[in-house]
């Protein structure tokens, strides 16, 4: 028995080819399935804030600044974003609640190192409008211009919030 085919066979030799196509059609209904099904996480920050509302059109959106927390206690956190902190500075922890001096004295730092650095004031919607106030002016005093009051957008269709 000959199993190979002779002096004839061997010069012809029938390559194997692998149909591709519908591999490509299949990846792409994985991307596609993937992208309508993918829900995005809302901004994560190092407190939850109830933030005041407000029926203006939002114009930007933005959480690479440091930014001051103020509870409606009146309780003030300062979380600076890395872009922001010195190289040589150990982690403070953001959940440490900060005085106003200190806030002053670590704004002053931030300000020497970064003049330009926006910073944000997130104060919930119960707080003091005194202490927000306070907040504005320390920033001020140290010599910054670029600062941000993020809220929530209320939709235009959404009811107005609920007064106590």
């Amino acid at each position: 028995m000959n199993f190979r085919g002779g002096a004839r066979a061997r010069g012809r030799r029938t390559l194997a080819t692998l149909e591709v196509t519908s591999l490509v059609d299949v990846v792409f209904l994985l991307i596609i399935f993937l992208l309508v099904t993918t829900t995005f996480k809302k901004n994560e920050y190092a407190f939850v804030v109830d933030l005041p509302t407000s029926s203006a059109e939002q114009i930007e959106v933005s959480t690479d600044k440091t930014t001051v927390f103020i509870t409606k206690d009146g309780d003030m956190f300062l979380l600076e974003v890395p872009a922001d902190r010195p190289l040589d500075a150990p982690d403070l922890d953001p959940s440490q609640k900060v005085s106003q001096a200190e806030l002053k004295k670590r704004l002053a730092a931030l300000f020497e190192r970064r003049p330009d650095a926006a910073v944000a004031i997130r104060g919930e919607k119960d707080a003091s409008y005194q202490t927000m106030m306070d907040v504005v002016g320390t920033l001020q005093e140290t010599g910054f211009r670029n600062i941000w009051f993020p809220y929530e957008h209320q939709g235009a269709g959404s009811p107005p919030p609920k007064s106590p």
